[in-house]
């Protein structure tokens, strides 16, 4: 009889991969130990979070105030070649981007996820003057649902310059879109309808149906973390400009030495989409 070497890492790698975003997440949460965590109901009904100004301290404060002075004064050089000016290197501002993250991400793993987080993504740039087109448009990200960006503006944004919109319902809370990506088995990592763009027909179904949009204006400084599956858009500058930063986290089993590291954080450098294995970095 024959004996077949056995290749273990490929077992474990497929069973690794057996696993989808929601029972990872379980499994994270079941990780993290803190009574006052939120429930998995509130995690995924309520999928739009502003975090009041107060729950950071003057150092957080700081923080945004320097990287919007020097974010400023790098991308008022860049001209305009598209949507969006995006800045090339967000790590030339590490020790502000550091010492927010060290204060948003505690809070989101406490009050919004109940479990570990890392930052995976960091994207700083600016709104323009422009057609409506792309995220200008009513969409949704198409991400796994447990993966959250936080929007933090780096200078005040009225109804001139580009304010955030999402969509709510009748409890006032955020309106999720169905993911169709949600981990790496058959057929849970589909492209989504209509490049997950919501049609003007489904969006006066849902105003029917009295689910309202909702702006986010506020000073710099403020602070909202919402779903990748949130409905959402941005809006075209009319006057003057909006510069934000965007931090992604995901859930992980164990606590990062940094929450904020070049081996799991990447900008506009690597693809934007989600590892359908939710243990990737």
């Amino acid at each position: 009889m024959m004996h077949t070497q056995v290749d273990i890492g490929l077992i474990l790698s497929v069973l690794m991969y057996e696993m989808n975003y929601p029972e990872y997440f379980k499994k994270c949460r079941s990780n993290f130990h803190d009574e006052s965590k939120p429930s998995l109901e509130d995690f995924y009904n309520n999928p739009v979070h502003i975090i009041p100004r107060d729950r950071f301290n003057i150092s957080y404060m700081s923080a945004v105030y320097k990287l919007s002075q020097c974010v400023k004064k790098d991308l008022d050089k860049e001209e305009q070649a598209g949507i969006m000016i995006n800045h090339p290197n967000f790590w030339k501002f590490e020790e502000q981007v550091k010492t927010i993250c060290d204060y948003l991400v505690p809070h989101l793993e406490k009050h919004v996820f109940g479990c570990n987080l890392y930052v995976d993504k960091v994207y700083i740039y600016r709104t323009c003057e422009c057609e409506r087109s792309s995220s200008y448009l009513w969409h949704y990200d198409n991400n796994p649902q447990e993966v959250v960006k936080t929007i933090i503006y780096l200078n005040d944004v009225n109804l001139d310059n580009s304010p955030f919109e999402y969509l709510v319902n009748e409890k006032g809370q955020g309106v999720l879109a169905k993911s169709t990506r949600i981990g790496p088995g058959p057929n849970e990592w589909i492209s989504p309808p209509n490049q997950s763009r919501i049609t003007d027909k489904e969006m006066i179904n849902m105003l029917a149906m009295d689910y309202k949009n909702k702006l986010l204006l506020g000073k710099m400084g403020t602070t909202c973390a919402f779903s990748n599956d949130a409905i959402h858009r941005a809006n075209p500058v009319i006057k003057g400009y909006r510069d934000v930063i965007n931090i992604r986290v995901k859930p992980t089993l164990n606590k990062v030495n940094s929450y904020l590291d070049k081996k799991h954080t990447t900008s506009f450098e690597t693809s934007g989409s989600v590892n359908p294995n939710p243990e990737a970095r």
